[in-house]
């Protein structure tokens, strides 16, 4: 849900405000002085206008203590200090201001304070020279570049793991027996310890079972000794 409008905007007029137009609102405001809510000013005031429009040009173009003419460089000094704290707030940094308006202020910026900090070398938004600030920024992408490295690395590693226990898990049923190992078991430790001897028994079947391949007969003939046998006998 969005904030209501302020009006219909129905027949309402539009565009540069008239002489007559602004005489009604200044009338208006200062016999009833401050204003509660501007929704009702266009209604009381005679005023064919939106309660918004009727607020913006009073603030920034017809209220008595509003301050006209161009900033004095003390007032440029001044807006680059707060600027560097508070960033583009411009409301706030127009409270420093009596007499100016945030629009004013942030047009000032836009147009002339943010060249005159680029002629002098100084990012306008770190305020803070151009090198400097290339500097920083190549430092802080460098750094997210070898955190990313290191992370791709961590997750190769553990690839290379799963697919070392998987292949010994292959292993160990190609010899018929109940033995598997998988990675929750690893990060369990209470799960560990319940089949610790039955993983113990397992691994003792299959180191039988691999003996029993490396048996060698009595009778077996070496390959060597087999060839010098049959070229005696041919001899024969």
């Amino acid at each position: 849900m969005g904030r209501k409008p302020c009006c219909d905007k129905v027949g309402l007029k539009r565009g540069p405000w008239t002489i007559e137009e602004d005489h009604k609102l200044m009338n208006f405001i200062f016999n009833n002085g401050t204003i509660p809510c501007w929704r009702n000013v266009p209604k009381l005031a005679g005023l064919l206008r939106c309660g918004k429009s009727c607020r913006l040009r009073w603030i920034n173009y017809l209220r008595p203590d509003l301050k006209r003419g161009s900033f004095t460089e003390s007032e440029e000094e001044q807006i680059i200090l707060l600027h560097s704290r508070l960033g583009n707030r411009w409301s706030k940094i127009a409270s420093h201001f009596p007499g100016r308006t945030d629009n004013e202020i942030k047009n000032n910026w836009n147009t002339k304070i943010k060249k005159k900090l680029k002629l002098l070398g100084l990012d306008p938004v770190t305020h803070k020279p151009v090198d400097k600030a290339d500097g920083n920024r190549k430092q802080e992408e460098t750094s997210k570049t070898k955190s990313q490295d290191v992370l791709d690395e961590i997750q190769v590693t553990l690839d290379e793991t799963n697919d070392v226990l998987n292949d010994y898990e292959m292993l160990c049923r190609s010899f018929d027996f109940d033995y598997s190992f998988s990675m929750e078991e690893s990060n369990n430790p209470s799960m560990a310890e319940t089949t610790s001897a039955e993983k113990e028994d397992s691994l003792k079947q299959w180191v039988d079972c691999v003996d029993s391949f490396l048996l060698w007969d009595d009778n077996f003939i070496p390959l060597e000794e087999e060839n010098e046998f049959s070229q005696a006998k041919n001899k024969k």
